[in-house]
């Protein structure tokens, strides 16, 4: 491997360099903005979509089901039982022996639904992470693809949210919405077959009250998926916000804008506060309204059943009510039991039905992102780009991020193999989109951009970014030792390899000067280490690759003269037998240069080597050239730089 700042990583999803490279965004929006999510299009598709994530795990399933069938059975026994101790052990016989012993089979019942509850809990919580880990990885694999457009559309924040905050609500629904909403169903169907088979006209005035409750269910249901919806996109901002500023804190703080910071993230906190207290509002009005329903609903069996059993006793049976009635005490405290068993999964249901709604919001939001598609992607016939001898020319290339504003216009020019070219003009001009289009971080709008002759959409992407090699202006590190970094660019790398990168981009002295060596911990981003070390890391890298075409974005501008005067040696070896292009503000690391390209506005202004552009006194480059400071050039043996490098990762 053979990209610097494009991590190599472990099958199976590879790793978009775009997302890798800590790749500075295009001019236009922040890149911590916040972008508006557009309401789902297809809930009926996202759902089933999501129920195909258990198809793998239908054995899991189907054993829990069946315990949690098994506890709702035995859980519906024990009203019958008790029901019938006291119809005939108490009403009609007084018969403490088998009284007892119908006190013990509903104490066996009790136990093995608990029993059972417990191993449909240890088999849900299984089947849940499960679950949970598929969608993480498949979403994290997804946005590894996505290319650079995707990102600048949409926050970082936004990302985040879904791929945490979404997939946590799906979790807590599976994991324990799950079986409240299965043993929920399995019990009210239960109990309602035992009901009717207790008595007919009692269980009309339970199931005359379910349709109702189904009706203000669906009715609500809808309110609080959409509540919660809009609570998780607030919540991503949030997120956002809180990145972005935590990211930023350098120069918060630089600029004294503390105050300012925290004004801003409490108007987005207040906002996200008074919104997920109105979802939750609407969450909750379903509970006492629920409730309200049940209440009623005993209420009037008391009533009825009471008016049945207290009626004369029919003569032929002794029960109350008549043959048709046929209530006594014991089948109306069964009932009652019955009834208040009926309704405590559905109190359930409802309990859990908010998280449910917010989990089914977070399944929209998380299947928004892994349909998204990539602007860069791969031909199914993609040619491979082998040997690579380092012929890069751009065909009358134009380029634009937002419709109707162009960045590049009409670029057009060739590099031989082995040539240092550099590209250079003021901030702003096109010189790091240049590169993002040589790297095929975006695709061209217009014309084309070929190596060795072959249209690189044409390319496989691997192939590609295999022989480039890219310094960016703030390389990026991860939370792992410096070593560990180094080793993306090229894992199978041997020590010496090492060691030779890290002698040649002049890191090796400092690095050995540290406690740890090449094993010292890295802070995220690198940020313990000063910012001239980051980039001699971050050359380092690049020389470990060995990539046949090298790209410098501006790699030197953080470094100080001394330093740089030191990277210089390393890099004109490292640029032997190499196509290089180099980005640079200084002006003065160019002069050996094989072509100089000057943008402005969009294009091409001037061309030509250093010599020869500053020969022209009215030219652009000359006047910028003359903007900058002129110094006398730096020898190495007018200073020893390395023991000012070596002091900065005290300062750092």
């Amino acid at each position: 491997m053979s990209h610097p700042e494009t991590p190599a990583r472990t099958p199976p999803p590879p790793v978009s360099p775009s997302v890798a490279t800590g790749h500075r965004r295009p001019r236009g929006p922040a890149a911590m903005h916040y972008t508006p999510i557009e309401a789902p299009k297809d809930f009926r598709r996202a759902f089933g979509r999501f129920v195909r994530y258990f198809g793998e795990f239908r054995a899991l399933i189907l054993t829990a089901t069946l315990f949690i069938a098994a506890a709702t059975v035995l859980r519906t026994l024990g009203p019958a039982l008790i029901g019938e101790a006291i119809k005939q052990d108490l009403e009609l016989a007084a018969n403490l022996a088998d009284f007892i012993f119908r006190m013990k089979i509903i104490l066996a019942t009790i136990a093995g639904s608990w029993i059972a509850d417990a191993a449909s809990g240890i088999l849900l919580t299984r089947l849940s992470n499960k679950i949970v880990y598929r969608l993480r990885a498949d979403s994290f694999a997804h946005v590894q693809t996505l290319s650079m457009a995707s990102f600048d559309r949409r926050g970082i924040g936004d990302f985040i949210s879904r791929m945490t905050n979404d997939i946590e609500m799906i979790f807590n629904a599976l994991n324990n919405g799950f079986s409240s909403l299965v043993g929920g169903l399995l019990s009210m169907g239960a109990i309602l077959v035992a009901m009717l088979i207790l008595s007919v006209p009692l269980s009309l005035v339970v199931v005359a009250v379910v349709p109702i409750m189904a009706i203000l269910t669906a009715i609500i249901g809808r309110k609080i998926r959409a509540a919660f919806r809009k609570n998780q996109e607030w919540v991503g901002r949030l997120t956002a916000n809180i990145e972005e500023s935590v990211s930023g804190i350098r120069v918060i703080q630089t600029f004294r804008r503390e105050e300012a910071e925290f004004r801003k993230f409490d108007g987005i906190n207040d906002k996200n506060r008074r919104i997920g207290v109105k979802a939750e509002l609407i969450s909750y009005s379903f509970i006492p309204l629920m409730n309200f329903m049940t209440s009623l609903t005993l209420c009037l069996i008391v009533g009825v059943g009471g008016y049945f059993a207290l009626r004369a006793p029919d003569p032929a049976t002794g029960m109350a009510g008549g043959a048709a009635g046929g209530v006594s005490i014991g089948l109306l405290t069964a009932f009652i039991l019955y009834s208040q068993r009926f309704f405590e999964p559905l109190r359930q249901i409802t309990q859990v039905y908010s998280m449910l709604q917010s989990a089914m919001a977070g399944m929209e939001r998380l299947f928004e992102i892994m349909d998204m598609k990539p602007e860069v992607a791969e031909k199914a016939d993609a040619l491979p780009l082998r040997d690579v001898q380092g012929e890069v020319k751009f065909s009358h290339v134009g380029f634009s991020y937002e419709e109707g504003r162009p960045v590049l216009q009409d670029i057009d020019f060739e590099t031989r193999p082995g040539q240092v070219v550099a590209v250079v003009g003021p901030t702003g001009a096109g010189k790091t989109t240049l590169i993002n289009l040589l790297s095929r971080f975006y695709d061209v709008r217009d014309g084309c951009i070929s190596i060795d002759g072959k249209d690189i959409r044409d390319v496989r992407l691997d192939d590609l970014r295999t022989s480039m090699g890219v310094v960016l202006q703030e390389p990026f590190f991860f939370a792992a030792s410096i070593r560990e970094n180094l080793l993306y660019a090229r894992p199978d790398a041997t020590e010496d390899q090492i060691l030779a990168a890290t002698k040649t981009a002049d890191a090796h002295y400092f690095i050995s000067r540290l406690p740890e060596g090449y094993e010292t911990a890295l802070s995220e981003r690198g940020n313990n280490l000063s910012q001239g070390q980051r980039q001699l890391l971050g050359i380092a890298r690049a020389i470990l690759a060995d990539p046949r075409i090298l790209v410098l974005d501006e790699a030197t501008s953080s470094v100080d003269s001394m330093t740089e005067a030191h990277i210089q040696k390393g890099m004109i070896q490292l640029m032997q037998g190499r196509t290089s292009f180099i980005i640079a503000h200084r002006l003065s690391t160019i002069r050996n240069a094989d072509q100089v390209f000057v943008l402005h506005n969009r294009r091409i202004v001037e061309s030509g080597t250093h010599a020869r552009l500053i020969g022209k006194p009215d030219g652009f480059y000359a006047k910028l050239y003359g903007l900058q400071d002129r110094r006398p050039e730096i020898h190495e043996s007018d200073f020893n730089g390395k023991d000012a490098l070596v002091n900065n990762t005290e300062s750092a």
